[in-house]
């Protein structure tokens, strides 16, 4: 069963998002080249919360990334902007989804 990753979190405070989005190149790279990733989304809110929403093919997928993301030296740079105690990850099993004809 395919799977959903959200992701929820704040920068640190005085972060550019400039500075986090050329990190973030860092993350595109990284999850491309993972079992089962699907395709990834990153958005923003007014208030300045982003929300990290990737495809997985499965939670087996989803879960080794997972284990395996913090321990990427190539993503340091990117994990240093972010408030921590503002992250939040969730998996969802997808019930359905519906693309364009």
């Amino acid at each position: 069963m395919a799977v959903l990753e959200l992701v929820t979190f704040k920068l640190l405070e005085g972060t550019s998002e400039q500075a986090f989005l050329t990190e973030n190149e860092n993350l595109n790279h990284w999850v491309k080249s993972q079992p089962g990733f699907e395709y990834r989304v990153l958005a923003k809110t007014d208030d300045g919360s982003w929300t990290d929403t990737v495809f997985w093919q499965d939670m087996a997928s989803a879960k080794a990334a997972q284990e395996n993301f913090t321990k990427q030296k190539s993503l340091e740079g990117m994990l240093k902007l972010l408030d921590m105690a503002s992250v939040k990850v969730e998996h969802q099993n997808i019930m359905t989804m519906q693309a364009p004809a």
